[in-house]
């Protein structure tokens, strides 16, 4: 199984050029896949609303998309204007939910939403919750109150179910006629991987929060801290993919692309073994 997260930037590449097309091509050998910065209908360009593109560029993929920034359109008529985060996967999609995160208003600098998606993916090898996470870029913004929102609602996520849960229940009733469930009651699996653009680094005091619950996968690849690039601008390493501790005994490797092209930022991939 082949996961990757990438912050696309809006497919604006470090050439200055908008192109979805190279950012499929990047991602399109991916079972998983979680992108942050998708725009709908954000800004003139040849494409407007690149959740459509991007699925249509990449065919055999399931996706969702959760906006962490949802505004009115130029006109009444025009379509609202989205920015967020956006899953695709190879195998259905069995639950999604986007859970926002609060966001402290910084004096002279902009903040914006951000937020999680959550999705439930019914993957052959088992079913998996992938969260694809985008914190806040600003540190006395509340990213620490967001990590650990995060980790809050990933374990109520494993104990009370997903978007619809049924503890006890052998089956539907009358009562029941409300609910169209034709596969059922959605999983809520244990295994969990989180992936995404966190906007803090290896010793941050968020990763110590995260790595208590989880294993960010390139250092453990690696046996040790890890001292990748991940937005090359600044020399950061931003970008993580976090596994529960039953999928770490399943990595078989971890890795950066470093050479796409198509963003600010690079692609982190992870290959779990079946």
């Amino acid at each position: 199984m082949l996961i990757v997260t990438y912050n696309i930037q809006w497919g604006l590449g470090r050439d200055g050029r908008i192109d979805l097309g190279r950012i499929a091509e990047t991602v399109a050998a991916a079972d998983i896949i979680a992108l942050q910065e998708v725009e709908r209908h954000w800004r003139p360009q040849d494409w407007p609303d690149q959740v459509a593109r991007l699925s249509a560029l990449l065919p055999d993929h399931h996706h969702v998309f959760g906006p962490s920034i949802d505004l009115t359109g130029a006109s009444r008529a025009a379509p609202r204007r989205q920015f967020g985060n956006m899953i695709l996967s190879r195998w259905p999609i069995a639950s999604t939910r986007t859970f926002p995160l609060q966001s402290l208003p910084v004096d002279g600098e902009f903040n914006d939403q951000a937020s999680v998606l959550e999705a439930v993916i019914a993957a052959p090898q088992g079913a998996l919750r992938l969260y694809n996470v985008h914190l806040t870029h600003l540190p006395q913004g509340g990213r620490y109150g967001q990590a650990l929102a995060l980790l809050e609602m990933i374990e109520a996520a494993g104990r009370h179910g997903t978007s619809i849960s049924a503890p006890g229940r052998s089956g539907l009733g009358p009562e029941d006629d409300w609910l169209v469930l034709p596969d059922g009651v959605p999983p809520s699996p244990a295994s969990a991987v989180l992936a995404g653009d966190f906007n803090f680094g290896p010793g941050d005091p968020e990763w110590n929060l995260l790595k208590a619950p989880f294993a960010e996968a390139l250092a453990l690849a690696r046996r040790t801290g890890s001292t990748a690039i991940t937005f090359p601008g600044a020399r950061l390493h931003l970008d993580h993919i976090f596994l529960s501790a039953d999928l770490t005994t399943r990595l078989a490797r971890a890795w950066i692309d470093q050479e796409a092209p198509g963003s600010d930022h690079q692609p982190v991939w992870v290959e779990l073994r079946d």
